[in-house]
């Protein structure tokens, strides 16, 4: 098996040199591009964005085309390489390091970034009418997943709405996630262009049955019971729910004269947030050993905080503009912060305030420098301190042919349950110096194709132990990273790799050497291109390490060193109808361990799903 794994990684890593030459001579087609479009097409267009720090917007067009249609889930997409808990829609885990802090207090992050949605996930639509979407996916064993978005335009005002749901049973006793995260924004600006706000909420609903994984998993590896449900789990009646909401307001005023001559922008931001977690059991736990209950067989633990962040800034340019195509040009922006914390089931207060400023400098038409800082002078999170540089050089603007370096550098206090816990399993009061990660970043951008060279000096990293108690690293570690995507384009042929190197000197720190995602397609066309069937395989693979293993009570992950995950090659195949705006998909996953008589997981104790049948349907229209 080693072997044939050795040959599959040199092959990939040929191939993707061999994609790397041969894109240098030929037209390569963007991912999110609009290909083939009916003649009532009205382009859409759609823009990433920042809350509180606003930048200046970069739009591109939808992907309108068939190639990730079969993509349903994001745990699927090549850019997003994870370990999970063995079905779409619970906990999760990148295994590509990557860490950045934002302003404010932060209880503990949510372990689920590709669902739990926040203000900076939201993105801006360009459009000049109307633009829905909707997808549903139904698979065997039950898994469903909806989603919808419709975004409308009219009169100045741009509503936006989305919504992603899953309903899914797994195999196993105890392994169910339902899950519902929507969102939606409202953005008006005067014609005069004086005043705009923007409102946006988002709700995230996270029902999650949380069995703990297998009781053995070496039994599961050897086959030794017939069906799923004979396996033992470590929590067969525990259940996980995370509910949050989430309330942003801005509000501007660009000052203008009568001669139409811009002094800047004045804003106000206002934020609400909510976050209640709630884990539930009873009968015996794998925890019993480390709290009380509320009962002899039951416990409810359940926490809740609160936030409200208000921020007043001035900025030399107008939000929700476009980017700039100017030769030369000096964007400086500045403001205060005030961060209010309530922790509901401790019943403590904090009040932090934040000076932040940022720039973004083009010297000339080809040298960008862009910078950030912000700093907390009060609360739990004095003294913390985050700054941002990158400097730029535009070799080919229409190629997007991009050179570059990037330095982040972070002094920030731990999430707060790090340092203090009150529940019916667990509790510390613990106190720990500030974290310092410093990275720093080369990177090369051509078309789509990305690559990148990073290091990180990591010095006072707090984690959690495999006896679950948190503790502080105060050793310096060092970590290099090697990415490369490379979505490569020939008339109907195309792939998408996403490749990547890491070595950390940090034990605390589990990472695969090498870990990557693999996605390949030809496109079949007929009845003059109405009708077109593509057929595509995807494939991942990384190699073995001591991944991080799950602790629902927790809702978060914690270091181990006793199971090793990886080493094995995760196949799906998949074919896709298009016709006209319907796209209709069949997709087999995880081929290969049917087939080879081997049983993977990605994180411990949690098995991968076997041969998973996926139908799923995309339909656009009003566009």
């Amino acid at each position: 098996m080693n072997t044939h794994l050795s040959r599959f990684l040199v092959a990939i890593l040929l191939f993707a040199n061999f994609m790397q030459s041969f894109a240098q001579y030929h037209t390569v087609h963007e991912i999110d591009s609009v290909m083939d479009l009916s003649p009532y097409y009205l382009p859409t267009y759609y823009s990433k964005m920042r809350s509180i720090e606003f930048e200046p917007l970069v739009f591109k067009p939808i992907d309108t085309s068939m190639i990730t249609t079969h993509l349903f889930s994001p745990l699927l997409k090549p850019e997003n390489i994870c370990n999970d808990l063995g079905i779409n829609g619970q906990a999760h885990k990148s295994l590509i390091f990557n860490y950045n802090v934002a302003m404010g207090f932060n209880y503990q992050n949510i372990p689920y970034p590709l669902y739990f949605k926040n203000q900076s996930d939201l993105i801006f639509h360009r459009l000049q009418t109307t633009y829905s979407k909707i997808a549903y996916t139904f698979g065997l064993p039950k898994e469903n997943e909806f989603y919808a978005e419709f975004v409308k335009y009219i009169k100045g005002v741009t509503l936006d709405f989305n919504l992603y749901a899953t309903d899914n049973k797994g195999t196993f006793v105890n392994q169910k996630s339902r899950n519902i995260c929507g969102n939606f924004l409202l953005h008006y600006q005067t014609p005069s262009s004086i005043y705009g706000f923007k409102a946006s909420g988002i709700v995230n609903h996270l029902n999650n049955a949380e069995n703990g994984g297998l009781l053995d998993i070496n039994s599961y590896q050897e086959r030794l019971n017939t069906s799923n449900v004979d396996y033992p789990v470590n929590s067969p009646n525990a259940t996980s729910t995370i509910m949050a909401f989430d309330f942003a307001l801005h509000n501007y005023v660009n000052t203008i004269n009568k001669n139409k001559r811009y002094f800047g922008t004045f804003s106000h931001d206002f934020q609400f947030r909510q976050t209640t977690l709630v884990y539930q059991d009873k009968f015996d736990t794998i925890y019993l050993n480390y709290g009380t209950y509320d009962s002899e067989n039951v416990t409810n633990d359940s926490t809740r905080i609160v936030i409200f962040q208000n921020a007043l800034q001035w900025s030399n340019f107008m939000p929700y503009q476009e980017m700039s195509n100017k030769n030369r040009f000096f964007h400086i922006a500045g403001g205060v912060l005030h961060d209010y914390a309530n922790l509901k089931y401790s019943n403590k207060r904090f009040n932090s305030f934040y000076l932040f400023a940022r720039t973004h400098i083009r010297f000339f038409k080809a040298l960008n420098l862009t910078a950030r800082i912000s700093y907390s002078f009060s609360g739990y999170t004095q003294n913390d301190l985050t700054a941002n540089a990158e400097i730029s050089w535009t070799i080919n603007s229409e190629k997007n042919h991009i050179v570059g370096f990037n330095a982040n550098f972070y002094r920030n206090s731990p999430e707060y349950f790090m340092q203090h816990v009150r529940s019916n399993h667990f509790r510390w009061d613990t106190l720990f110096s500030k974290q310092n990660i410093v990275q720093l970043k080369l990177f090369w951008n051509y078309e789509k194709y990305i690559f990148s060279v990073s290091y990180y000096n990591i010095n006072n990293f707090v984690y959690l132990t495999e006896l679950f108690r948190p503790i502080q690293n105060n050793n310096i570690g060092n970590m290099i990273q090697v990415s490369t995507f490379l979505p490569f384009r020939f008339k109907n042929f195309g792939t998408t790799a996403n490749l990547n190197l890491q070595y950390c000197t940090h034990d605390v720190i589990k990472v695969p050497l090498f870990a990557g995602k693999l996605s390949i397609f030809y496109i079949f066309e007929f009845l003059k291109k109405r009708l077109k069937i593509q057929i595509g395989t995807d494939v991942m693979y990384h190699t073995a390490y001591y991944a991080d293993a799950y602790l629902p009570v927790l809702h978060t992950f914690y270091s181990q060193n006793s199971q090793h995950v990886g080493n094995f090659i995760f196949w799906d195949a998949n074919v896709t109808f298009q016709i006209d705006r319907i796209n209709f998909f069949f997709r087999i996953g995880n081929l290969l361990p049917p087939l080879m008589h081997y049983r993977n997981i990605t994180t411990p104790n949690y098995p991968t799903k076997e041969y998973l049948i996926s139908l799923g349907i995309t339909w656009r229209f009003f566009d």
